[in-house]
């Protein structure tokens, strides 16, 4: 059996979408990362996309997303030097995989998202001014995904025993480098996270998703002022990728471009 997904729309328009119908041996589901040489970037200057290639199998189905986006690593850097790309990518899959009722796309965002763990951090943005506590919180996690997977699928052994299979393998490489944080932006509000140092040469990622509806923008500067990195496309995800040329000290701006307060994480590498 085939499923075809049509997952090119996700990531924009540099996005294709190919659908092969091998899966693996042992029928299980498993992610790997596409060729290290496309889309190299190492321009400091340039926003990023979350790039990513993505091959999620079984012996039901096999899903191939390419972006042709500069990829967020380095020269001689391993394919997985972007974990907060991946999460962004995953969060896309899931709006697109909701909107079209296909439980197999929440999967495959499980799946993006379930190696790639964080560590909560304790820090607290400069707001320009009062914070709205009223936002509605509802974050999205491997299990909230597969659990609307299930739900979706409705009485469909494959989908729940594809769930099971995510579930499973959820703790296992987990990627914990990230930092997390959590905070609530009042309505057309701006939050600012100041002097978060970041490791010369080595790719940067500011990460933000919204724990409901919304639209976020993010941009970072360097010690003196200059735009480094800025998110084209205000969403209810915002990533920035760019490389320091030297370890220092960035400002990372968020903004609220809804009228409305919204809670939302914040991730750095």
């Amino acid at each position: 059996m085939t499923v075809f997904v049509m997952l090119g729309r996700i990531v924009g328009p540099d996005a294709i979408c190919e659908i092969v119908s091998e899966g693996g041996e042992d029928g299980r589901i498993t992610l790997r990362d596409g060729p290290p040489e496309i889309g190299r970037n190492s321009m400091s200057t340039t926003p990023a996309r979350p790039p990513v290639g993505t091959l999620v199998s079984s012996a039901l189905f096999s899903v191939c997303v390419w972006s042709l986006g500069p990829a967020p690593a380095m020269a001689g850097e391993p394919a997985g030097a972007a974990p907060l790309g991946r999460l962004a990518l995953s969060a896309r899959v899931a709006e697109w995989g909701r909107a079209d009722k296909n439980p197999l796309a929440l999967i495959v965002a499980a799946e993006i998202r379930r190696s790639i763990g964080a560590r909560t951090v304790e820090r607290s943005p400069e707001q320009d001014g009062p914070t709205d506590t009223a936002a509605t919180a509802t974050e999205t996690t491997v299990e909230s995904l597969l659990a609307e997977a299930v739900a979706l699928g409705g009485r469909d052994a494959t989908i729940a025993a594809l769930a099971d299979d995510v579930r499973g393998s959820a703790s296992k490489g987990l990627v914990q480098g990230a930092g997390m944080s959590r905070a609530t932006l009042r309505g057309a509000g701006t939050d600012w996270y100041r002097k978060l140092k970041f490791e010369g040469t080595r790719y940067a990622e500011a990460y933000v998703e919204l724990s409901g509806a919304g639209n976020v923008h993010v941009s970072v500067y360097d010690e003196t002022g200059n735009l480094v990195c800025r998110d084209p496309n205000p969403s209810a995800v915002a990533y920035c990728g760019w490389v320091p040329s030297r370890t220092g000290s960035f400002d990372v701006k968020v903004e609220n471009r809804s009228s409305s307060p919204v809670a939302y994480r914040m991730f750095t590498n």
